[in-house]
């Protein structure tokens, strides 16, 4: 098992390497020039020679491949350098939204996965009746209906018959817990609704699958209990492709979230990368997109291992 994960871990550093160089490239493809925005957007003149000043300044002078090595010799010692639009350290600016957008994402993921297990298997349990149907109105209303929508929604509820608003300003966990859930439950609620959608039909699919398995009727034949042959045999089972959508899912959270975040007024990575490009800021777009990659990528290697966990012949072979 230790050599397993050993192996997927050294696997994460090639495919960083390559997201990097890719993520480079294409941000200096984006038709753009943040010297331009910055300068004469507000339709000030400003000289050829203090736009030259200006990208010598920030670096962008230089040819490309001096750039991608001086971004590369950052990244190897931590240091993803400083925006172009603000001037304060890129470590800085994802911090202070990443703590939001982190909880928003567990919190979301808590929510979907304790709505989405047990509803997918009682559906593929009663397959036919009613229950069975009420679950797939549920999964197919939660496909049908964007998150930022339903979140509208929440906020108009509560404030026609609550006169009540979620906080406008984020408060830590630690410091106020209930300060905190008051602005993030909500939104938390919205996007782990159709989060559970996806992971129900999928926990129901498999476990329909896993059913008909002749391991199944062996274990039925024996006269094994009736929740040990469900949780214990066939849901173990189909648990492994539910694992690889709640873990996709979470690592599309982590900055997928544009709409909702404008909609409950959340300052997280999805806004921030918004204004990223927007503006041009190349060193932030690159520190972004490599984060939104490396969680993925974590995504993925945690989804490994609990691959491994599920089915112990996966780390066999």
């Amino acid at each position: 098992m230790s050599r397993y994960v050993v192996t997927r871990f050294l696997l994460m550093i090639p495919t960083l390497l390559a997201v990097a160089v890719l993520i480079f490239l294409l941000v200096r493809v984006v038709p753009g020039d943040i010297v331009e925005l910055r300068l004469v957007s507000g339709g000030t003149y400003v000289t050829k020679d203090v736009i030259q000043a200006e990208r010598a300044r920030l670096g962008l002078n230089k040819p490309i491949w001096n750039q991608f090595v001086d971004w590369m010799v950052g990244l190897v010692r931590l240091d993803f350098g400083v925006s172009m639009w603000s001037g304060d350290k890129i470590t800085h600016e994802i911090a202070i939204r990443l703590q939001l957008s982190l909880e928003l994402a567990i919190l979301a993921t808590i929510i979907a996965t304790v709505l989405a297990i047990p509803l997918g298997t009682l559906a593929a349990v009663r397959r036919g009746t009613w229950i069975d149907q009420a679950v797939q109105l549920f999964s197919v209303a939660g496909l049908a209906v964007p998150s930022f929508w339903l979140g509208i929604l929440m906020i108009l509820f509560f404030l026609t018959y609550f006169d009540w608003l979620p906080p406008l300003t984020f408060t830590p966990l630690w410091q106020n817990p209930a300060a905190n859930l008051a602005q993030l439950i909500w939104p938390a609620l919205a996007v782990g609704y159709r989060y559970s959608a996806v992971a129900a039909r999928m926990t129901r699919s498999a476990m329909l699958e896993v059913l008909r398995e002749d391991y199944i009727r062996t274990a039925w034949s024996k006269g094994l209990n009736r929740p040990v042959i469900l949780w214990r045999h066939a849901l173990r089972n189909a648990l492994l492709p539910v694992t690889t959508v709640i873990g996709l899912e979470f690592a599309f959270l982590i900055g997928g979230l544009v709409v909702t975040e404008q909609v409950f007024n959340l300052n997280g990575i999805g806004k921030l990368i918004v204004d990223a490009i927007s503006h041009r800021d190349y060193t932030l777009i690159q520190g972004l997109m490599l984060l939104v990659a490396a969680g993925y990528i974590l995504a993925n290697f945690i989804v490994d291992i609990v691959y491994a966990w599920l089915d112990p012949r996966i780390s066999y072979g």
